[in-house]
C-alpha cells in the first residue's frame, strides 16, 4: 500500500497520567487512532503508537497496581473497539520498538463508554456500554485476544454517558446518563468471582435534556455522613446537578428496582417514586457555561476535624472552557429541587441544602469543545489538570480545591487589620492579590511623617469653598447651613520604577512607593521643598524600570527624577504644563531619552540620559522641537537614527535625531489605523542579513490591531535622504479593542490591553492567554510590569472604586503541553508554490499560515508550526489559494474576498497585510464566493512594471466575474457570466491565450461547462478615478459557454486537472478529475484544439462510501509525451484516503481509454474532511516521495510514492 501516515494534528479525545514506580510521570493522549506519550515535565513527545485501525481512541485508563511484565497495564477504547495492553508492550511502545498494536484490539458488540480495572485482580476490567450493559474483559498473555463475557445489568436503557468503578473487590458501581434525561445508579455484586446480583439504587430525574456526563465522587463526608459518595451530572439543558448517593433502606431499593419499565421522554413520571427520590437526593443545581456541558469531575479533600469535606466540581464545555465550582452548604435542610424552584440562570435554587458557587474559569483552548481531561493529585488540596480540546491542544494547569473561605483574585480583603500588608493568596502562590484604601496604606508607613514634609489629607478651606464663593450672593439660593464636606485624598497615577517596585501619586500631591514581594511594604517620598505642591491635583509619572528610574511632572512644568538610590531631584523644566511623558530607548547605544510634551502648545522636549544610570548630580541635556499641527503624542520610540512618534489620531511622525526642525515623514492612513491612538512603538531587532537601509518597528493601537511597518530611507542624486513608511503586517488578537503595550519575551510577542471589563495579557506568537484580571475596563489609572526572570508572570496595579488593587502572578497560569490549531472544522487549505507555507481556513473564520516541519528521520519531530493567525473574515471560509509565495487569497460568506500580501520580516517572521478586498459587493452581501482561481494576466492586460493578476470568482447564485488586478490600479472587471439556478462549486483557468481565456466550472447539478472570454488590450493611459475605479470595459463582455457535459448525478464537490503533453498531431488534451456528492470518482478527457460537447468521461461509481470532498493529482506532469499515467488521491466523509493510478491513452482514431486502479486505501482520523492539497509532489523516478495534506476536523499529512 503506497499511502503511509506521516503526521496528525487532531482533537485530543482521551487523556491519562501514567506513573512509574520511580516517580516519573508521563502524559498519555489519544489523538485520532494514535496513542501519543509525552514527558509530563518537559512536554516532549517521546513515542506514539497506532492503537486501532479505523477508529479514534475515546478513553484510556491505567492500572495503578501493575508491576509485572505479564500484567494488564493499559485499557484503551473507542467506539466498538477495545485494547488491553500489557506492561511489556507499554515498555516497547515507550522505547519506540512497537509502533502499532492494532492486532491486539477486540471488537465489542456495542459502543463503549467507560472501563475500570480491578485493583484486586490486575488482569480484569469491567466495561459499560451504550445500552447500559456491563462486560468483563480478562487480559491474556501470548498475544491472545482478551476473554470478554457479559454480566447481568438491570435494564437496557439507551445511554449518552456512563461511569463504572470498583467500589469494593466484590461491588461494582455504575452511573448511567440516559438519552431521556434520567440518571440511573446501579450496583453489581460478585460472589466467588461470579457476578449475579444487580440492583438499581436510584433513578434521578430533573434534567431537561440528554445526560452528557456523569461522575461519582470519591468517599467524602457531608451533612454529618462519612464515607459516602456524591454524583455529578451535566445535561443538554446546561445545568450541573449534584446528587446524594448515601445508602437507601432496602425497601426503597426494592421499589427502585421495580420501576425499570416506564414511559420515555422528558418530564414523564414526575409524581413517581423516582421523582420523590430525586427531590430528596438532589443537593444542588446550577446553570453554567455558554453552551452545552460535556463532562464533569469531582475534586474533594477531607476537612480538618470532623466537618464536611471540601468538595469542588470541574465542568468541561462546548465553549472550550473549564469551570470550577465550590459545593457549599447553605445551612438549610434538604428540600426538594424541582423544576418549579429553578428560577435563576446561574444561581442555584434557594431551597437546596447546598449551592454550587463559581470559583474560576480556565479558558486555555481555541474554538469549541473540551473532549478530554485528566487529574493528578499533588499535595493537600493541589491538583494538576490536563485538558484536551477540539483544537488539538493539550493544556496543563494547576487547580486547587476552593473552600468556603477562599477568595478570588482582586476581591476585597474584608480583614479589619489594616496595619500590615495583607495578601489574598491562592494555593502554590501562583496568584496574589489585595485591595487597599489610601488610609490603610498611610497606616502602614514605617515612620510618622516629618511636619516639614506633611501633606494634608484634606484640601484647604479656600479650595473647599471655591465653587460656592465664585457664585454671586444675590443668585445663591437660601439653604440651611450644613457641615463642611471633607474632600478625601485619592489615588492618581502609577508607574513601575523596577520590576517589583512602583510609584503612585495622590490627588493631594503625595508620592508613595510600594514594594511587591512576599509581603507589601510602603514608603512615602518627598519632593524638594520648592516643588512640594507641584503634584497637587495633577501629576504625570513615567517609569524606566530597566535602569531603576522614574520621572514625575506636575502643573508647574518642573520634571523630577526619582531613583531607588536617592530622593527625587529636579532635572529640568518645560514651558507650561506637562501634557505627558514618554520613554525612548535607543537599543543600539543602550541609552534612554525622555520625551515631554506640553499642553496648549506644539512644543516637545527630549531629555537625554547619557549614561545607563542617572547620577544625582547629573543635569540632563535637552532638545526642543515642534510637533506637527493637531498631533497629540501618545507613543514614541527610537528606530535606527530616527525618532518615531505616534499620535492620538493614528498617524506617525518620523524625525531625524540630527535635524529636529520638522518631521522627515508623516504617515497618515485612517483606513489602516482606524483613526485611533497608537499606544506603543517597538523597534524589531534586525537580523545580520537585513538591509541597512530598512528598519522594522511594531505599533499597537486602541483599534484592537497591532501593525508592523518597514521604514526605508534612500538618497537621491543631490544627497537628500527620503524616508517612507509602509505597513507589512497587521494582526488582530482575540482581545481588545484597546491594545496598550507590546514587548518580546525571547521570540514571543506579548501584548496587553483591555477587553470589556478585563485586563488581558496575551501571547500572540503562541496564541494563548497569560493573564486576565477583572478590573472594570480601560478608563482608570493602572500600570503593568512583566517579570524578566519568569516568563508569563508580572504585577498589575490599578484603581477601582477608589481603591488600589494589586494583582501579582508569580508563575505561568498554564503550560501548553502540546500546541494545537483551529478549534473548528477546517474547510479549505492551500500550499504555496515553493511548498514552504500551508494556509488553512476554518469555520471559526480564521486563516492560519503554517510551516510543516518534517526534517529528520524520526516521525516524532514532525509538526505544524503556526506562523500567523489572520482574523478578518466574518463568515465561514470557502476557498484559499496562493499565487507564488507572495500573495494569499481567501474567500467566504458575506461576499468576502481578500488579497493578502505575505513577506518575511527580519527579526519577526511572516508578515501579512490585507492589500485589497472584494469589489462590487451587493447591498445585502448575502452571497458566498464559493471558489476562485488566480493566474498571471495575459500580456495584453498587464500593467507594465507591476504584477498583474487574473482573478475569476464563482458565486453561490451561479454568477461568474472575471477581474484583472494590480496594486496600483486595483480591480478591473473584464467579463461576467451566469450559469443557471445551480450553485457553482468550482472554477479553474484552463488556458490563457493572447486573445481569449478558457474557463472550467463545476456546479451542484453535476455538469462541467467550459467557458470562453474574448479579451482586448488594456489602454496604456488607464488610471483610477476618485472612487478607486477605472473606466476600462464599462460594459464588460459576457462569457460564452462552448461546452458542457454531465459527469455526476448531483453536486461536484472537488476538482483537479492536468494537461497532457502536446504532440505533432494534436495540441494535447486536458484530464479533469472530479469527486461528487454521488460518491463517484470521474475522469473527463477533453481536447484543447476542439471542444466536443460529447467529451469522453470515465466514471467509477461508489469509489467511496460517502461524498468525495477532495481530489488532487499527486504525481509530476508527464514530460515524455508518450505516457499519461498519473496518480490521484481522493478523500471522503467516510474517513478513507484512497490512491488511484490512472492511465489515459488516445488511439490513432482519437478514441480515449482510461485504466483506473486503486493502489491505496487507508483510514484517516480526520473527520468531516473539507479539502486536500499536495504538500510535495512525488518524482516520477521514485527518488522522492510525495506528501498530501488533508484538513477537516483536524489536519493530517500522508506520504505517497510513485510505485509505477
Amino acid at each position: 500500500m503506497s499511502i503511509k501516515h506521516d503526521h496528525t494534528l487532531n482533537p485530543v479525545t482521551a487523556l491519562c497520567y501514567y506513573c512509574f514506580t520511580d516517580g516519573t510521570q508521563l502524559l498519555l493522549a489519544g489523538e485520532g487512532s494514535f496513542l501519543k506519550v509525552f514527558d509530563a515535565k518537559t512536554s516532549d513527545l517521546i513515542s506514539q503508537c497506532e492503537i486501532f485501525q479505523g477508529q479514534t481512541v475515546h478513553g484510556i485508563t491505567v492500572n495503578k497496581s501493575s508491576h509485572g511484565n505479564d500484567e494488564l497495564s493499559l485499557v484503551l477504547w473507542g467506539g466498538h473497539e477495545l485494547a488491553l495492553i500489557g506492561r511489556k508492550d507499554v515498555e516497547q511502545i515507550l522505547d519506540q520498538s512497537l509502533n502499532s498494536v492494532t492486532n491486539k484490539s477486540t471488537t465489542i458488540t456495542d459502543w463503549i463508554f467507560d472501563a475500570a480495572i480491578s485493583e484486586h485482580d490486575s488482569s480484569t476490567c469491567v466495561i459499560v456500554t451504550a445500552h447500559n450493559a456491563l462486560l468483563k474483559a480478562t487480559f491474556r498473555l501470548a498475544g491472545q485476544e482478551p476473554w470478554v463475557e457479559h454480566l447481568p445489568s438491570p435494564s437496557e436503557s439507551i445511554l449518552y454517558s456512563a461511569q463504572v468503578l470498583w467500589d469494593t473487590p466484590s461491588r461494582i458501581l455504575v452511573a448511567a446518563g440516559t438519552v431521556f434525561g434520567e440518571v440511573i445508579v446501579w450496583e453489581g455484586h460478585a460472589s466467588d468471582g461470579e457476578f449475579g446480583d444487580v440492583r438499581t439504587l436510584f433513578t434521578f430525574t430533573g434534567h431537561e435534556g440528554s445526560i452528557f456526563g456523569v461522575n461519582i465522587s470519591p468517599p467524602v463526608s457531608i451533612q454529618g455522613k462519612s464515607n459516602t459518595r456524591l454524583l455529578a451530572s451535566c445535561s443538554d439543558d446546561r445545568t450541573i446537578r449534584i446528587w446524594d448517593l448515601s445508602a437507601l433502606p432496602t425497601e426503597n431499593g426494592s421499589k427502585q428496582t421495580g420501576l425499570l419499565l416506564r414511559e420515555t421522554g422528558f418530564g414523564g413520571n414526575e409524581r413517581g417514586v423516582e421523582a420523590d427520590v430525586s427531590a430528596e437526593r438532589g443537593l444542588a443545581v446550577v446553570m453554567g457555561h455558554a453552551s452545552r456541558i460535556w463532562s464533569v469531575r469531582f475534586l474533594a479533600s477531607e476537612s480538618e476535624g470532623s466537618g464536611d469535606s471540601n468538595i469542588n466540581v470541574l465542568s468541561f464545555g462546548e465553549d472550550s472552557t473549564t469551570q470550577q465550582w465550590n459545593l457549599r452548604s447553605t445551612g438549610n435542610q434538604t428540600t426538594p429541587i424541582t423544576q418549579d424552584t429553578l428560577h435563576q440562570k446561574v444561581q442555584p435554587t434557594s431551597g437546596s441544602s447546598h449551592t454550587l458557587e463559581h470559583v474560576r474559569t480556565f479558558a486555555f483552548h481555541d474554538g469549541k469543545h473540551i473532549w478530554s481531561s485528566a487529574l493528578r493529585h499533588l499535595l493537600d488540596d493541589d491538583y494538576d489538570l490536563l485538558t484536551g480540546g477540539s483544537d488539538g491542544k493539550i493544556s496543563q494547569y494547576p487547580v486547587y480545591i476552593s473552600d468556603a473561605t477562599s477568595q478570588s483574585p482582586c476581591k476585597e480583603d474584608s480583614s479589619d487589620d489594616v496595619t500590615s500588608p495583607t495578601w489574598s493568596m491562592s494555593h502554590s502562590e501562583i496568584e496574589t492579590s489585595s485591595a487597599w484604601d489610601l488610609d490603610e496604606i498611610l497606616k502602614c508607613l514605617p515612620l510618622p511623617l516629618d511636619s516639614s514634609h506633611h501633606v494634608s489629607d484634606q484640601l484647604p478651606d479656600s479650595a473647599l469653598h471655591a465653587t460656592e464663593d465664585s457664585v454671586p450672593n444675590e443668585v445663591q439660593p437660601k439653604k440651611r447651613k450644613r457641615p463642611k464636606k471633607t474632600i478625601k485624598d485619592a489615588f492618581n497615577r502609577y508607574a513601575f520604577v523596577s520590576q517589583d517596585k512602583f510609584l503612585m501619586t495622590t490627588n493631594f500631591g503625595r508620592i508613595l512607593s510600594g514594594q511587591v514581594g512576599h509581603s507589601l511594604t510602603w514608603e512615602e517620598i518627598s519632593l524638594p521643598a520648592e516643588g512640594k505642591d507641584d503634584l497637587r491635583s495633577y501629576a504625570i509619572v513615567e517609569g524606566f524600570p530597566e535602569i531603576s528610574l522614574a520621572f514625575l511632572a506636575g502643573a508647574g512644568g518642573r520634571i523630577y527624577a526619582y531613583s531607588t538610590d536617592w530622593a527625587p531631584i529636579e532635572i529640568g523644566k518645560v514651558p507650561g504644563k506637562v501634557a505627558d511623558m514618554f520613554k525612548i530607548w535607543d537599543q543600539g547605544k543602550v541609552t534612554f531619552k525622555l520625551l515631554a510634551t506640553t499642553l496648549s502648545t506644539r512644543d516637545a522636549i527630549i531629555f537625554s540620559i547619557s549614561t545607563s544610570r542617572l547620577t544625582r548630580s547629573e543635569r540632563l541635556a535637552q532638545v526642543s522641537f515642534q510637533l506637527p499641527p493637531d498631533f497629540v503624542v501618545t507613543s514614541s520610540s527610537m528606530c535606527d537614527a530616527y525618532i518615531v512618534l505616534g499620535s492620538r489620531k493614528g498617524s506617525l511622525a518620523v524625525y531625524d535625531i540630527m535635524v529636529f526642525d520638522e518631521p522627515v515623514h508623516i504617515w497618515e492612513d485612517t483606513g489602516f489605523s482606524g483613526g485611533d491612538a497608537i499606544t506603543t512603538i517597538l523597534p524589531l531587532t534586525a537580523q545580520p542579513a537585513a538591509s541597512s537601509h530598512t528598519t522594522h518597528f511594531l505599533t499597537t493601537g486602541r483599534n484592537g490591531v497591532y501593525s508592523i511597518f518597514v521604514m526605508s530611507n534612500k538618497k537621491n542624486d543631490e544627497g537628500e535622504v527620503s524616508v517612507e513608511l509602509h505597513p507589512v503586517h497587521r494582526g488582530t488578537p482575540p482581545f481588545g479593542p484597546m491594545i496598550e503595550s507590546a514587548w518580546f519575551d525571547g521570540s514571543d510577542l506579548i501584548l496587553y490591553g483591555f477587553k470589556s471589563k478585563d485586563f488581558v495579557v496575551w501571547n500572540e506568537t503562541k496564541q494563548y492567554e497569560i493573564a486576565s484580571v477583572e478590573c472594570g475596563g480601560a478608563h482608570r489609572s493602572y500600570a503593568y510590569s512583566p517579570r524578566q526572570d519568569v516568563s508569563d508572570s508580572g504585577h498589575f496595579i490599578f484603581t477601582k472604586a477608589s481603591k488600589l488593587y494589586i494583582y501579582s502572578q508569580a508563575q505561568p497560569s498554564h503550560k501548553v503541553a502540546k500546541p494545537g490549531g483551529h478549534g473548528r472544522e477546517v474547510k479549505a487549505c492551500a500550499v504555496s508554490r515553493d511548498k514552504t507555507l500551508v494556509a488553512t481556513g476554518a469555520e471559526d473564520t480564521t486563516v492560519r499560515i503554517w510551516r510543516y516541519h518534517d526534517d529528520g528521520p524520526s516521525t516524532l519531530g514532525r509538526n505544524f508550526g503556526c506562523q500567523v493567525t489572520i482574523q478578518q473574515h466574518t463568515a465561514g471560509i470557502q476557498c484559499l489559494q496562493w499565487y507564488g509565495s507572495e500573495y494569499l487569497f481567501s474567500s467566504g460568506g458575506n461576499e468576502e474576498f481578500f488579497i493578502w500580501s505575505v513577506e518575511n520580516i527580519p527579526g519577526y517572521g511572516i508578515g501579512v497585510v490585507c492589500e485589497a478586498t472584494c469589489p462590487d459587493q451587493s447591498g445585502d452581501r448575502d452571497l458566498r464566493i464559493m471558489n476562485f482561481d488566480v493566474a498571471e494576466a495575459p500580456a495584453a492586460l498587464r500593467n507594465p512594471g507591476h504584477t498583474t493578476l487574473l482573478i475569476s470568482l464563482a458565486y453561490s447564485d451561479s454568477t461568474i466575474r472575471i477581474y484583472i488586478y494590480d496594486k496600483v490600479l486595483g480591480y478591473t472587471l473584464i467579463g461576467t457570466g451566469k450559469y443557471s439556478s445551480s450553485c457553482l462549486t468550482q472554477i479553474n483557468h484552463l488556458k490563457i491565450m493572447d486573445n481569449s481565456i478558457l474557463f472550467l466550472t463545476a456546479s451542484t447539478d453535476g455538469y462541467l461547462p467550459i467557458w470562453k472570454l474574448p479579451i482586448r488590450a488594456r489602454p496604456k493611459d488607464l488610471s483610477m478615478d476618485e472612487n478607486g475605479e477605472n473606466s476600462f470595459h464599462p460594459s464588460p463582455p459576457r462569457l460564452e459557454m462552448i461546452s458542457s457535459s454531465r459527469v455526476h448525478q448531483n453536486a461536484i464537490k472537488s476538482l483537479d486537472f492536468m494537461a497532457s503533453t502536446p504532440t505533432i498531431d494534436s495540441s494535447g488534451f486536458i484530464i479533469v478529475v472530479t469527486g461528487g456528492d454521488d460518491n463517484a470518482l470521474a475522469i473527463s478527457v477533453r481536447t484543447l484544439d476542439r471542444f466536443n460537447p460529447e467529451a469522453r468521461s470515465f466514471i467509477l461509481r461508489s469509489a467511496h462510501a460517502a461524498a468525495i470532498t477532495g481530489v488532487c493529482i499527486v504525481s509530476e506532469p508527464p514530460t515524455d509525451g508518450a505516457s499519461n499515467t498519473f496518480r490521484v488521491v481522493s478523500t471522503s466523509n467516510d474517513q478513507r484516503v484512497k490512491e488511484w493510478q490512472i492511465c489515459v491513452e488516445q488511439s490513432a482514431e482519437g478514441v480515449f481509454t482510461a485504466d483506473i486502479k486503486m493502489t491505496g486505501n487507508v483510514f484517516t482520523p480526520v473527520a468531516d474532511i473539507g479539502d486536500i492539497a499536495v504538500l510535495k509532489h512525488a518524482t516520477r523516478d521514485n527518488k522522492s516521495e510525495g506528501k498530501v495534506i488533508i484538513v477537516g476536523n483536524g489536519m493530517g499529512v500522508w506520504n505517497t510514492s510513485s510505485n509505477r
